[in-house]
């Protein structure tokens, strides 16, 4: 196959309220040799709608975050419920259509999370999502059993104390979040400073501090320009292992220390993954 991104195979025509697997065989489904190379991930969108319904699978270009770069991207499976919301069937020939309650809709969508897809005998589970994804309603699969993603998924950082289910899912969701990778940065060149606080009020959340030195790094890296030449930001959104926020040029800081994050940046402690990871920069 020539062009990858435009395969596409629909793998069910019907989408019905009472549906319990989702099982499919698509034999012509581009290997994984070939979709690694490409960095292309698997994309099933369940659609159903007054006009239409479907669940198609097609090939995209795969989101970069911390947890796509840690596994060959064959393993994962994006799958999104943004067009969904399920369709009574039709019970006579010429009858309208009408769309079930939401509760029905959301029961279906948990069932499937919860039962996973099978794509060429290849089971795939519910895996996890960024907080963007879960306001377009969509999520990552991956190929493993329940029991291996929830390891794979508690030894990306230390969750313990997060007692609300929302809060951890919100920063799990974290590493999910889009990002490229600029450079792996040891700890040992970063430290934890106090947040500027008066009257309970943190002058300082979400906004460290980069030297000189290494924001050069992250701009030959991420090949920061404008108008072909590069510049220096003065300020780069970042994501490093439990930390998310901002970090603003400080010429001041020299030496071995290299970042300073501040303890409001810190959601949760003991990530393993040391890549700094640039989601935005000020731009000129």
């Amino acid at each position: 196959m020539t062009n990858l991104r435009s395969f596409h195979a629909t793998l069910q025509e019907e989408i019905r309220p009472d549906d319990k697997t989702w099982a499919y065989n698509v034999p012509n489904l581009p290997g994984p040799e070939k979709t690694d190379a490409a960095k292309l991930v698997k994309s099933i969108s369940v659609v159903s709608s007054f006009s239409k319904q479907h669940i198609q699978l097609r090939l995209e270009n795969a989101p970069s975050s911390r947890v796509t770069r840690a596994d060959p991207l064959h393993l994962f499976l994006l799958l999104s419920f943004a067009d969904f919301r399920l369709r009574q069937p039709v019970a006579a020939p010429g009858q309208k259509p009408h769309l079930a309650p939401t509760r029905d809709s959301a029961e279906y969508i948990a069932r499937l999370l919860k039962i996973g897809i099978v794509l060429n005998g290849i089971q795939y589970n519910f895996f996890g999502h960024s907080n963007s994804q879960l306001k377009s309603r969509s999520c990552f699969m991956f190929a493993a059993t329940r029991q291996e993603i929830s390891a794979k998924v508690e030894a990306m950082g230390d969750f313990s104390k997060l007692k609300s289910v929302g809060k951890k899912a919100k920063r799990i969701g974290l590493l999910f979040s889009s990002a490229e990778m600029a450079v792996t940065l040891d700890p040992g060149r970063c430290e934890d400073i106090d947040d500027i606080k008066s009257n309970d009020y943190i002058f300082t959340d979400g906004c460290g501090l980069i030297s000189v030195q290494l924001a050069r790094q992250l701009v030959q890296r991420r090949k920061i320009a404008y108008r072909n030449k590069m510049y220096l930001p003065s300020v780069f959104q970042i994501r490093y292992r439990g930390y998310k926020g901002v970090l603003t040029l400080c010429p001041a800081l020299k030496g071995k220390i290299q970042v300073q994050f501040r303890e409001s940046m810190r959601k949760f402690k003991d990530a393993k993954d040391l890549s700094l990871s640039v989601v935005e920069y000020s731009k000129v």
